[in-house]
């Protein structure tokens, strides 16, 4: 009888162990369900940005997915101008622009950029798809005229 408390006890013994990690999972699990619901694995809070300067605003987000299209919305304050949009070569060997609308008048290299010319932003709207192809943490260097964003992306599996 004595030998078989001893076990029972035992028992007890690795069940509680085993609740503790148990709860620590759910927890983490917890933790990794609210980051996502705001966004830190997609769309959402923790990743849709804005930068706004010199009547140009950009936004991006901060956290993408590997092979997931993304939108990049570029407004340009007077819409009639011409604009030039530059991008950090690097940003282009890691993400992959798929389609510009409006369609540039001219896409070029100078200067290790890739360099967009727009005659004229349909009602100063510019949207970039994009598809990230790479993993890892990309820099990200967009200049809009006078504007310059340089943001740091973290682009996942």
């Amino acid at each position: 009888m004595e030998k078989d408390i001893k076990v029972i006890e035992s028992y007890y013994e690795f069940q509680r162990r085993e609740w503790k990690a148990f709860r620590v999972f759910w927890w983490l699990m917890g933790l990794v369900l609210l980051a996502a619901a705001f966004g830190l694995f997609g769309r959402g809070m923790l990743s849709d940005k804005t930068y706004a300067a010199h009547g140009t605003q950009i936004e991006y987000n901060k956290f993408m997915r590997v092979e997931k299209g993304t939108e990049l919305h570029i407004s340009v304050a007077g819409a009639g101008q011409g604009t030039t949009i530059s991008f950090n070569n690097d940003y282009i060997r890691k993400v992959r622009i798929d389609q510009v609308i409006p369609e540039p008048a001219t896409v070029e290299v100078k200067d290790q950029k890739l360099v967009y010319t727009f005659p004229s932003a349909q009602n100063g709207l510019i949207t970039f798809f994009l598809v990230p192809h790479k993993m890892g943490r990309q820099r990200l260097e967009i200049t809009v005229g006078p504007a310059q964003l340089r943001e740091t992306q973290f682009i996942y599996f």
